[in-house]
């Protein structure tokens, strides 16, 4: 793909510090270039992991909650489909309410859900983790792109064909990277 134009980031090196990964000769690649060559590597696990520092928070989760319900099965429990449900929602009008609404759907879900995790990266994409009544407290600044990511790879993971799951999920993070697919769902 293209210049990924909806990336603030001008170096790898930035996103892969974020992600406490060992410094390497390719941090100052662009954060195109990098992603490139962990696919090229086949490292689409960890080119997962980068995509979801790299992403903006609002486009970190409409990547996550479009490749989720994307990989779902149809027949996902109730307390999954309503988790899944509210990162939408929370897409269409992200607001203070809606993410906390994303927290308590969260809760609600399977553990270990992929469903779960889209709601979690929505609860941890801004404002604060601690209830209203008390001081705030900000989420670490990678916390909504490492849910994100996870819920990608784990919904790939539980797909009929993983591989060919995680590689239509990297080409639609790509293309949101890049400005080419449109980041409202």
């Amino acid at each position: 793909m293209g210049r990924w134009k909806h990336v603030k980031w001008t170096e790898a090196g930035q996103l892969t510090s974020i992600l406490g990964w060992p410094p390497s000769d390719d941090d100052a690649a662009a954060p195109e270039v990098f992603f490139d060559q962990l696919r090229a590597k086949g490292e689409e696990h960890r080119a997962a992991m980068f995509l979801g520092q790299a992403l903006a928070r609002f486009e970190v989760v409409s990547w996550a909650a479009r490749s989720v319900r994307e990989l779902s099965p149809p027949d996902m429990p109730r307390a999954d489909a309503d988790a899944l449900k509210t990162a939408f929602l929370w897409l269409q009008d992200p607001s203070e309410h809606r993410r906390r609404a994303a927290f308590e759907a969260a809760e609600a879900a399977g553990e270990v859900s992929p469903q779960r995790l889209c709601a979690l990266a929505v609860f941890f994409s801004g404002g604060s983790m601690a209830p209203d009544t008390v001081q705030p407290v900000l989420a670490p600044k990678e916390a909504a792109g490492k849910f994100a990511a996870g819920a990608v790879l784990s919904a790939a993971a539980a797909a009929g064909n993983p591989r060919e799951a995680l590689a239509e999920a990297l080409k639609l993070g790509e293309a949101l990277a890049s400005g080419s697919e449109p980041d409202r769902p």
